[in-house]
């Protein structure tokens, strides 16, 4: 929220009701992060997290992203367009205060006039994981200004972690096409590794490789990334958010029988997206078949008592609903590729 110097903005729509989009999809995240008094939402987001991770009975550590502004192309920022920003040094700070629990993941936008020296910055204190959403921070990744941004990342060793597919929990309105996942290619041929959240589940993209220019499932343009074999070694991807309920369908069942893949993706919880209510239905995975009758219910308790937890658990259960394929057990000892 902003209020304990740590930098971070909101846009004033998402606490305005005369936009009751925003309005209302920013306090299902306030309620899921344990923010009671928006006074010391900083404070109480973070302890709430804090609380989780350390009651999980295996160590747990977890990835803190930050988040920057949107740019324009010839490198200012969009205040319009920026809905949040989460300064890397508060990320930074946070993982100072707390190693044992919490790596960072820097934002840096590859559009800034000083893209290069901030990455440069931030990987001289530890930091490897670059974020981005690009439909809600208005990067291409195709795009030749991304280049030198590129190199950097390729020769400081970093990792792109890049959401794909379409953006809903950010206002990415008129951008979605940004979430192409084919538009990664750029980076990979310039030899960076990239992690692509949630297995870009969501939405549809134009086919850059058809020549009608038609348009194919996100999921599937990411699969034909994952099955190019000079992208082996460079491209892997996240499972968060394929079970929340505007999520569920094909792709969840292919990627769990698709075990020639699982060495090549990692756990993630898309917190704090577990703890909203309304997106996470066990009941429905059961009547689907991903789950047993017994472990909807006790998924509902965990669910209740620690959101965190109960998405790693629910992850380890599901299973393919025909076949019974579960996501292998390495999958969840994550490891930065």
């Amino acid at each position: 929220m902003g209020n304990s110097g740590s930098g971070i903005e909101l846009h004033p729509d998402t606490r305005s009701v005369v936009h009751p989009i925003k309005f209302t999809r920013f306090n299902y995240f306030i309620d899921a992060g344990g923010v009671t008094e928006e006074a010391l939402g900083d404070e109480q987001y973070y302890n709430y997290l804090l609380a989780q991770a350390e009651n999980i009975p295996v160590h747990y550590k977890f990835l803190g992203l930050a988040f920057d502004r949107h740019y324009t192309p010839d490198g200012e920022v969009d205040d319009e367009e920026s809905e949040l920003y989460i300064p890397n040094a508060y990320i930074m700070r946070l993982y100072e205060q707390n190693p044992d629990r919490m790596l960072p993941a820097i934002s840096v936008h590859p559009y800034r006039p000083d893209a290069v020296g901030e990455l440069e910055r931030w990987a001289s204190r530890g930091a490897r994981v670059v974020k981005w959403v690009p439909n809600a921070q208005g990067m291409d990744p195709s795009s030749e200004l991304c280049d030198p941004f590129y190199e950097a990342m390729q020769r400081l060793n970093m990792v792109l972690l890049s959401h794909a597919g379409h953006e809903h929990a950010i206002d990415s309105q008129g951008r979605q096409h940004l979430g192409n996942p084919l538009r990664l290619r750029r980076a990979l041929d310039a030899g960076v590794k990239v992690i692509v959240a949630h297995c870009a589940v969501s939405g549809k993209s134009i086919d850059l490789d058809d020549p009608e220019r038609r348009k194919a499932e996100n999921f599937n343009l990411l699969l034909r990334l994952l099955d190019t074999p000079r992208y082996e070694g460079l491209l892997f991807a996240d499972i968060s958010a394929m079970t929340l309920l505007n999520q569920l369908g094909d792709p969840l069942k292919l990627i769990l029988s698709r075990s020639d893949l699982h060495p090549r993706l990692l756990y993630g919880s898309d917190y704090p997206l577990p703890a909203v209510d309304v997106l996470n239905q066990n009941g429905a995975l059961g009547f689907m078949g991903y789950l047993e009758k017994d472990e909807v219910s006790a998924l509902d308790e965990i669910q209740a008592n620690n959101p965190l937890l109960y998405n790693f658990v629910l992850l380890r259960s599901l299973r393919h609903p025909e076949t019974g394929a579960r996501f292998s057990e390495d999958l969840f000892r994550n490891r930065l590729p």
